[in-house]
C-alpha cells in the first residue's frame, strides 16, 4: 500500500466538513502532496491536521436512487449522501458513477466554495494514476 492509500485510510472515518461549515482539506492535501513528490511528509502533515477533523456524520434516512432531488443540498443529509455514494461505488465502477452524477451536480458546482468539485478532481486524478482497492472492499 502506498502513502496516499495509507493516508486516505487514516481519514476515511472523518466527514467532509469540520467546525461548522469549514471544509476538511485532508483528502485534497494528501493527494496533492503525494502527487507532487512530497510523500515523505504526508503522514506528518496529517498528524498535525487530524485534531481539526470531525467524525463522519451519520445518515438519518437512506436516499433512494430515484428520489435524489429532495435531499440535494440539505446539510442534515450529508451522512445519507456519503452512504449513498458508498453504495453507488460498491455497485458500479467509479467512471460510471461519475458520468451519471457529474451532469446532475454541475448546476451546484459553486456550492461549498467549490470544494466538492475540487475534491472529486483530486480523486479522479489519483484514480487515473492508479486504481487501488482499499482493504476489506
Amino acid at each position: 500500500m502506498d502513502v496516499l492509500d495509507e493516508a486516505l485510510q487514516r481519514i476515511q472515518h472523518f466527514g467532509p466538513e469540520r467546525d461548522g461549515w469549514l471544509s476538511n482539506h485532508a483528502p485534497m492535501a494528501v493527494e496533492a502532496l503525494a502527487r507532487h513528490g512530497h510523500a515523505a511528509v504526508v503522514h506528518r502533515w496529517l498528524d498535525g491536521y487530524a485534531d481539526q477533523l470531525e467524525e463522519r456524520p451519520r445518515g438519518i434516512e437512506p436516499i433512494a436512487a430515484d428520489e435524489w432531488r429532495d435531499p440535494l443540498g440539505d446539510p442534515v443529509r450529508t451522512g445519507d449522501w456519503l452512504d449513498f455514494f458508498d453504495r453507488e461505488l460498491a455497485d458500479e465502477p467509479w467512471r460510471q458513477v461519475l458520468a451519471r452524477w457529474w451532469p446532475r451536480l454541475l448546476p451546484g458546482v459553486a456550492a461549498g466554495a467549490t470544494h466538492g468539485v475540487i475534491r472529486v478532481g483530486h480523486a479522479v486524478r489519483a484514480l487515473l494514476d492508479e486504481e487501488t482497492v482499499p482493504p476489506g472492499w
